[in-house]
């Protein structure tokens, strides 16, 4: 016989909800650990981890040294506890003696699927998002530890001195006020919608691939051909946009063996991710498009590539504007890889973009000069999406740019003073028809997002950079013309420009044919612009966005006669000459002195002889032309 210990309340009596009184102190004490990528919240990091170390590691030691000074360091901490208990009877060691368990640090071990390919789901994606983040602490500079733990996530930690970290669990508190970014979401009341069976048509070829390529244990380009065609297919069929195996060029900051702070030298590296998806741009031909946008002119861009005034970067195949701006990164790993290589490389080149973006935002000036203020209100809000697939489980992650905080060892030496913030937003094992669609209603927002958001953000931060290109661009022809003449653009002859302060790294082959890409931009402008003649230029009213050249003096008489309604008396008209014919006879001296130091400027000539004019050119005011009369 079961007797129930449930009492059935008498009729006519209403039951009361009896709550236990508030004690005023939390139930749940909140444990604070070392900051790292499983921390979901910043009250959870513990502060004395910001404070500088009591032990410091040598930045000059070497790895083996340092596995020597680790080793006796412990051998000798243990003999110290062996002395200070030599006294204490064994019986009351374990009352004198406390030990406390601080943290606990595991080291995943490298996911091999020979050994997972029967296990369950949940087994492969713990062991896979484990390995994916590896390293649970972040690098704490100058903090001694064993040598072991310093050569495991000695990687991961030269990532967070470059400035780049990854957050396991998403959350809105990383995020600072002066950023916003867009995430998107999953709606799973849709999975059985109608509207939803092109979608769901799509993710059942996507599942029927993954499984394949399971079954046969497939190399990486398997998995990576199967990712272009059936998630990122219809990115590749949009006309906005560009998709390319493409290279990506960073200034890779150099890092001790050790410690993994940086050194304060850099080079210049070459990646190749495996997808990079931004802006397409045009020709003049495809303006009829209803898609294209001046803003978007692959030559106007390179021009802003290439010149030493401006050198924005806009796609990370230096020197070229075919896929600008990407604001996605994709990396492929088969089982066989390393799903930590495919998140630290898609992070690398996804800070390398925020880097570009960043630049943009900005207000234009000379290159090289101290950083612009940003142009809008929403100019910080710049992001970027890194995708990584180990086999079927795939990574969705999205990263903005910002200082480094307090949190992050600010001001620190050896630590950057940029971050690039990377979140998971999405990940999961494609084993089932709901994970593959869920992974192309995710790629679809993305992609939606791109084409329209996105590509509005970089065409309106484009619009300034292109009136001071144009500025730059004429004011260089003009200056080209009054050393060779009117006739320049077919005189065979041409002065070597300086090149933009990022191609400083590269070696002679690259740099010779950045200066050829600038020549014929430059030979175009000089055909294309008015023949360089001593001029004055209005600035006036209506005149001074653009200016308006006028190549005598009666001639700007007359258009401030009759533009501006300045009726100028023969006094102005004689100050007015006095200025032309000033400027002429500075160009025509400026003139000869160039062309007795330098006889010819063309193949033939002496290199350092041609940049001695150029400077001479440039920074000779006097024949600046045009000269500004107000």
């Amino acid at each position: 016989m079961s007797h129930s210990l449930q009492h059935e309340p008498a009729q006519g009596v209403t039951p009361t909800l009896r709550l236990r009184p508030d004690t005023g102190k939390p139930n749940v004490r909140l444990r604070k650990q070392s900051d790292g990528a499983y921390r979901r919240h910043p009250d959870e990091i513990k502060e004395d981890c910001l404070s500088q170390p009591s032990e410091q590691i040598k930045l000059d030691i070497s790895v083996a040294d340092y596995r020597v000074v680790s080793k006796r360091d412990s051998e000798d901490t243990v003999q110290r506890m062996r002395e200070s208990m030599k006294d204490i009877p064994r019986s009351k060691r374990a009352a004198e003696v406390k030990c406390e368990i601080i943290q606990i640090i595991v080291m995943p071990q490298l996911v091999d699927m020979r050994y997972l390919q029967t296990a369950t789901d949940d087994v492969i994606e713990r062991a896979v998002e484990a390995h994916f983040v590896y390293s649970s602490i972040y690098l704490i500079p100058g903090l001694s530890l064993a040598a072991s733990m310093c050569a495991a996530f000695h990687r991961d930690w030269s990532w967070n001195a470059r400035g780049v970290y990854y957050r396991h669990y998403y959350s809105p508190h990383w995020i600072t006020g002066d950023h916003t970014l867009w995430i998107p979401t999953i709606d799973h009341d849709m999975f059985d919608h109608p509207q939803e069976r092109p979608r769901r048509e799509r993710a059942q070829r996507l599942l029927r691939h993954a499984l394949d390529n399971k079954r046969w244990t497939k190399s990486e380009y398997a998995w990576e051909a199967d990712a272009w065609s059936d998630v990122f297919g219809q990115i590749r069929d949009d006309p906005a946009l560009a998709a390319d195996k493409r290279e990506c060029y960073m200034n890779m900051a150099e890092v001790y063996p050790v410690s993994a702070t940086l050194t304060g030298k850099s080079e210049m590296a070459k990646r190749i991710p495996d997808a990079s998806i931004g802006l397409a741009t045009f020709h003049p031909q495809h303006y009829q498009n209803a898609i294209a946008s001046y803003e978007l002119d692959s030559e106007r861009l390179q021009a802003l590539t290439l010149h030493r005034k401006t050198s924005l970067i806009s796609d990370p195949r230096l020197g070229e504007s075919d896929l600008v701006y990407p604001f996605l990164v994709y990396e492929a790993k088969g089982w066989s890889g390393d799903p930590r290589d495919a998140r630290l490389q898609a992070c690398a080149a996804g800070a390398t973009y925020l880097d570009m973006l960043d630049a943009l935002a900005r207000h234009p000036g000379p290159s090289g000069k101290v950083e612009g203020a940003y142009q809008f209100a929403g100019s910080r809000s710049a992001q970027v999406f890194a995708l990584t697939s180990f086999g079927s489980h795939w990574h969705i992650m999205v990263g903005y740019r910002r200082p480094r905080l307090k949190r992050e060892h600010a001001g620190h030496p050896g630590m950057s003073k940029t971050v690039y913030l990377y979140q998971r937003v999405w990940s999961g094992l494609i084993s089932d028809e709901r994970k593959a669609w869920e992974l192309l209603s995710l790629i679809d927002q993305i992609h939606e997002w791109g084409v329209t958001t996105f590509r509005d953000y970089v065409i309106r931060h484009l619009r300034s950079w292109h009136k001071f290109g144009r500025m730059v661009w004429k004011g260089d022809a003009e200056r080209m013309r009054a050393v060779l003449g009117k006739d320049a653009a077919t005189s065979g002859q041409f002065i070597i420009f300086s090149l933009p302060s990022w191609a400083d790294g590269f070696g002679t082959d690259f740099k010779a044919e950045l200066r050829q890409k600038s020549g014929r931009l430059m030979l175009k402008r000089l055909i294309d612009e008015q023949a360089g003649e001593p001029s004055i230029t209005c600035v006036q009213g209506s005149c001074r966005a653009r200016g308006y050249k006028c190549f005598s003096p009666e001639d700007f008489v007359r258009h401030c006669s009759s533009v501006h309604d300045n009726h100028s008396g023969e006094s102005g008209r004689s100050v007015v000459k006095e200025v032309f014919d000033q400027a002429a006879s500075d160009m025509k001296e400026t003139l000869q002195e160039l062309r007795a130091n330098c006889y010819e400027i063309g193949p033939e000539a002496d290199t350092s002889c041609a940049e001695q004019a150029w400077t001479m050119v440039h920074d000779n005011t006097c024949i600046e032309s045009p000269t500004r009369y107000n």
